[in-house]
């Protein structure tokens, strides 16, 4: 066994394989995922062999975890939800939700309009860094 050789698995396996491993039923899990079962059949035996691992123990009544696929499943998870955290924390940023906002003002400015200002942004946006400049009257 070639542990160091390269595996080449979709992410789309990995949803498959999870579906799998939590109905324990590959009918069932195809109806969860929307799809046919022979695909779904075809998708798992392409990952195990991909690991070079048995996943799942099958017959005709049941369908079981291997110890393997114990372990696999919870990575898988991790994984899964990695990178929905990935997903969600970069449309946060893109929709300036998280990052950080420069606010540059005049010392005689900073009054209680921008202090309500400041305190809004924070309420709306706790995500944002705020950093507060303090910029010379003139600046040219």
């Amino acid at each position: 066994m070639n542990s160091a050789r390269k595996v080449d698995v979709e992410l789309r396996q990995l949803r498959y394989f999870v579906a799998v491993a939590e109905e324990l039923n590959f009918t069932r899990a195809a109806e969860r995922l929307q799809i046919a079962q022979p695909p779904l059949s075809r998708q798992i035996q392409s990952l195990e062999k991909a690991l070079g691992v048995t996943l799942l123990e099958r017959t005709n009544r049941r369908v079981a975890l291997t110890s393997v696929g114990e372990f696999f499943l919870t990575e898988c998870r991790q994984i899964l939800a990695q990178l929905e955290n990935g997903i969600r924390a970069t449309q946060r940023l893109a929709n300036g939700e998280t990052g950080q906002l420069v606010l540059g003002f005049e010392g005689s400015t900073y009054n209680d309009l921008v202090l309500n200002i400041i305190r809004e942004l924070r309420t709306q946006y706790p995500d944002v860094k705020l950093v507060m400049r303090e910029m010379p009257w003139d600046s040219r």
